[in-house]
Formats: C-alpha cells, structure tokens, sequence
C-alpha cells in the first residue's frame, strides 16, 4: 500500500505559496494577541506553518494547517494523497461533482514501475505534476476501469508513487479553506490560552480583506456572522462545552496504562475522551463542498466519535431514541 508522502510534496504553484503565507500571517496575529508565555507554545503545537502540500514531516506544520489547509492522511491500494492541500485540483468521486470538470482519460506508462498518466483538454501530466493545473478535475470509476487489471499487479511502491489524488469529500477551494483556519485557530486561542489582546479578530478581518490571491472577499455576510459569534463557535458543538472542559461536563472514566513501547513516541493522549479533533457539522460528501467555515469546528474526541458520519441534528435524533428505549428522559 503507498506509505509514503505525497507526490510532489515540495511542489507549491504561486497562489498555493501566497495561501500558505496569508495562514502564517493569521497565526502570527493570534500568536501576537497571547500572554508571552505561551506564544511559542501555540505555534508549535498549533499555528506553524510548514510551506509543503502535506503540512510536512516531523517538526513541520501545525495542528490548524494540518486539520483547516491539508487532507487527512490516506494509505492503501489507490493513488491516494497521504496528505495534500485542500485545494489540490484533482479528485477522486464516484460522480462528477458540479465544481469540477472531467479528465479525458487515463494510461498507465511502464511495467514495474508503473506511472498513471493523465490526460487533461489534450495534455498529458505525470503525477507530480498534476498540482500545476488550474481548476479542479475529477476522475470517475469509468477512467479506472480499462486499467483495472494492471492496477492489481501495483506493489506498493508503485501505489506511492502514484499518490497524487485526493478524496472529493475532502475538496474545499482555499478561501474556504483560509476561513475555516481562521475559525479553528480562533477556537484554540479562546479555549487553551490566556489572551492579552482582543482586537485580533479586527486585525485578522484586515489581513483577509486586503489579501491580493483572487479577487474575492472573503468577508461575505456569512462569514462576517461567524466572527461576530465567536463565543458560540468556541464551543464543541455537539455537547456545547467549551474544550478546555470534559465533553458534555462528565469526568468519564479513567483509562487504564496500557503498555506502550518506551522507544518510541506516544501519541496517547489524542486518544483521550477531551483530546481535541476536527469536526464537520454535516458529514462531509461528495457531491457538496462541506468543508466550509459554517461547518468546521473543533469539538471532543468523544463528541466527534459520537457522530460518525452524520449531522448534530441526526446525532441528537439517535441520541434521543436511545434514552428513550432506557427510560432516561427526564
């Protein structure tokens, strides 16, 4: 299976350069806005920007580039990105999405290693060189399938280095990714650290309204509403407790050590009920961009694993169902 990083991961068009310096300017306005002790806290674990598609390795990017800019990590036998930027222009969808256009087709180049080959308006891209197109393309199981038998003989090397598509539920243009930053990065300054400035809302609207990458305003009424609720939206949504208190205001249950190689690092705690995950307040799809401001949020680990993948609304439904077949509404 590809196990490795994502194809071309170096690799950054202009505009992506631009994106990524504009989310290293909102990080260093919240990282500005804190108690000096805890500046360097926040950006290492939460607003350093690493210049790669992947968020890069080891000591790269941080939790908000990670969660808001880059697709989650994906391994297996397929031409997944383990980790790209959300705005990559080519997807994966099972139909074609209305926000992207159709590839003209596939070949496979090769015989161990195998290279996919794709034909795009009548020029032919490699996989690490996908990234420079201009739009969004998708490619559908009918572009798989003249190829399916050659694919099963992919080792995974060659599914490595191949990895150069990402999942078109996890689509999501950069402005609507550099807004959900800004709302996740809001979340942790309010939650997890002490604030000595609050005018950094009024700082970073400046920065978003003089950005020069479209012609766009990112300040839309929408938006703007978010901004103005920021209390509401520092809350995990589905049990409406702030982050910095346990999911729902239960203490839960105490989790027993596990034995846990001690030559290697842990990462434990992301496993702990509290622990701090992305969530999407309507389950992400493929015909439909969900990856937007008005439905990403930081909630609990407990809360998000709750939902799975549905809404709040269906949550509370099954939620409700369920404590009524034990006879604990109140």
């Amino acid at each position: 299976m590809a196990d490795g990083r994502t194809v071309g991961a170096g690799l950054l068009t202009e505009k992506d350069k631009k994106i990524l310096e504009l989310a290293n300017k909102i990080s260093n306005t919240l990282k500005e806005c804190l108690v000096n002790d805890y500046k360097n806290n926040f950006m290492d674990e939460y607003g350093k920007i690493s210049f790669t598609r992947d968020a890069g390795t080891g000591q790269g990017g941080g939790k908000l580039q990670r969660d808001a800019l880059t697709t989650r990590g994906h391994k297996g036998k397929a031409p997944y990105s383990n980790r790209n930027l959300r705005w990559h222009p080519l997807i994966l969808s099972y139909n074609k999405p209305n926000y992207a256009r159709e590839i003209d087709n596939i070949r496979i180049e090769g015989n161990n290693p195998y290279t996919l080959i794709f034909q795009i308006d009548g020029t032919e891209y490699r996989p690490e060189e996908v990234y420079k197109l201009s739009e969004p393309y998708v490619v559908l199981p009918k572009h798989w399938k003249p190829h399916i038998e050659t694919l099963k003989k992919f080792t995974n090397s060659d599914w490595t280095a191949n990895s150069c598509l990402i999942p078109a539920q996890e689509y999501s243009p950069w402005y609507y990714s550099i807004q959900s930053y800004v709302v996740l990065g809001i979340t942790i300054v309010k939650n997890l650290y002490k604030i000595a400035d609050e005018s950094y809302t009024k700082k970073i609207i400046e920065i978003l309204g003089s950005q020069d990458i479209d012609s766009l305003n990112l300040l839309n009424k929408k938006f703007n509403s978010l901004l103005g609720n920021i209390e509401e939206i520092s809350k995990c949504p589905l049990c409406l407790r702030y982050l910095k208190e346990k999911p729902a205001g239960l203490q839960g249950s105490a989790r027993e050590k596990t034995f846990q190689p001690p030559w290697r690092p842990t990462k434990r705690e992301e496993g702990n009920e509290e622990s701090i995950q992305l969530l999407h307040t309507k389950p992400l799809i493929e015909s439909k961009i969900r990856h937007k401001p008005e439905y990403v949020r930081y909630g609990h680990r407990w809360c998000n694993i709750s939902m799975t993948d549905h809404s709040i609304d269906e949550t509370l439904n099954f939620m409700e169902q369920i404590l009524k077949a034990h006879n604990k509404c109140k």
